[in-house]
């Protein structure tokens, strides 16, 4: 088969690298970035390992790519997405949907809102000074800090689990606060957090799995946010309640639109009920590697072709996977990365480059893969990450270790059995 990988910042390499090693033919289109610090370095993602063209090529030259299949990572470019669906290429991710429900705060929270999902209490600011007023205000409330635009890591929670102790660390945040991006500030809830998501043919569900995964980088919990330090995906039922008060409660819009695609809500079941904090409708986070390497019992070109063509029927392990992201301390280009050979097939691929049969850091992203692990418990799963991590080396490498562990409240073997407790799964 042949496979186009339009890519913003390099989430669909390992999708790519997957493909090919399948034995499809495969092209990785990069959209290209504005920014001339790191041009040379994204330049050098997927050298030598991947054949590449620029997005912007590919789109003026489509017609030469209309046997392809189209696999969009992320939620970028919508119009050339747009464009192609129109134009009746084989599409699977991107477009307009996506792009807005991970965007447009306001229309996402307004779509959830008529199926009756709630975020916690949120309040908009454009000025710090504002919202410092209002935290003095209410002095017993902790709150966690959004920016209207900004990457993952940018948003910003608070160490503290004490509310009084948490309002002062904002203000203190706030004050250091360079950003001149509007912002909320969202009420903080003590539940359990979660990530459900649904994919869907046609508007039908297909099948639906939870991932329960830990954002910052250090052990302990510590640390900036990323995307996903690590996270633990898991099959469950599509009659659970953990869909049905979830993602599930969103089935009818989706039949409505005859969406294809994968549809997901993260939220927080607490004694109060459940409360929604987000949605992306996204492909290329680490969940979906950790789903489509260590838990999909079918090829990965033919589970694309199946869910292009509506053919799709899941047919996925019991068991758990588990993730585990591995990144640079200190980034840099040209760093040797030692993978063994027996290794490579469960790694994810990011910020990598290959030069005289070697592969190196391209320096344009501190994530550099993803080891993916399968196992019948998390216990087992996490063990087996951990091994494959470790056989992996490249100069300031750096990963959690704490998967079982439960010193810290977003511990996800704890989550688990309180969602269990709760009756959610």
């Amino acid at each position: 088969m042949r496979f186009v990988i339009p890519t913003a910042y390099f989430a669909g390499l390992g999708f790519a690298l997957r493909l090919q090693d399948e034995g499809h033919e495969v092209l990785l289109a990069p959209r290209g970035i504005d920014d001339r610090r790191q041009r040379e370095s994204y330049a050098l993602v997927g050298e030598g390992v991947i054949p590449k063209r620029p997005l912007a090529d590919v789109i003026r030259d489509r017609n030469d790519y209309r046997d392809a299949m189209w696999i969009w990572d992320e939620n970028h470019s919508a119009e050339e997405n747009e464009l192609l669906r129109r134009e009746g290429f084989c599409i699977f991710g991107g477009g307009q949907w996506p792009e807005r429900m991970e965007h447009d705060r306001d229309a996402c929270l307004a779509f959830v809102a008529e199926y009756g999902l709630q975020p916690p209490p949120s309040h908009a600011f454009s000025d710090p000074t504002e919202a410092l007023r209002f935290l003095e205000e209410h002095p017993e409330t902790s709150y966690v800090f959004k920016p209207d635009r900004g990457e993952n890591f940018e948003t910003w929670l608070p160490l503290s689990m004490d509310p009084r102790e948490a309002n002062v660390e904002l203000q203190y945040h706030l004050r250091a606060l360079t950003s001149t991006s509007p912002f909320v500030l969202q009420e903080m809830k003590n539940g359990i957090e979660t990530n459900v998501e649904a994919w869907l043919v046609d508007g039908e569900p297909r099948f639906a799995f939870m991932t329960l995964e830990c954002k910052r980088k250090l052990t302990g919990d510590l640390g900036d946010l990323t995307g996903c330090a690590f996270d633990f995906a898991f099959i469950i039922p599509l009659e659970s309640g953990a869909v049905r008060e979830s993602v599930g409660r969103l089935f009818p819009a989706y039949k409505k639109m005859r969406y294809t695609g994968f549809a997901d809500a993260n939220v927080i079941f607490d004694k109060d009920g459940v409360w929604f904090l987000e949605k992306c409708e996204r492909f290329g986070y680490n969940a979906h590697p950790n789903l489509l390497w260590n838990l999909n019992r079918t090829p990965l070109g033919q589970t694309f072709q199946e869910l292009i063509d509506g053919s799709f029927t899941p047919d996925f392990a019991p068991g758990f996977g588990a993730s585990l992201s591995m990144y640079m301390d200190h980034r840099a280009t040209g760093h040797v990365i030692d993978v063994p050979e027996a290794t490579r097939p469960h790694l994810y691929f990011y910020d990598v480059f290959a030069k005289d049969d070697k592969l190196y850091t391209a320096g344009y992203y501190d994530h550099v893969l993803i080891a993916n692990a399968y196992g019948y418990t998390m216990q087992t799963a996490w063990e087996s990450a951990l091994q494959l991590a470790s056989s992996v080396k490249f100069t300031s490498r750096a990963f959690r270790v704490d998967g079982m562990t439960v010193p810290f409240p977003s511990s996800p073997i704890e989550r688990y059995e309180a969602l269990r407790a709760m009756g959610y799964l």
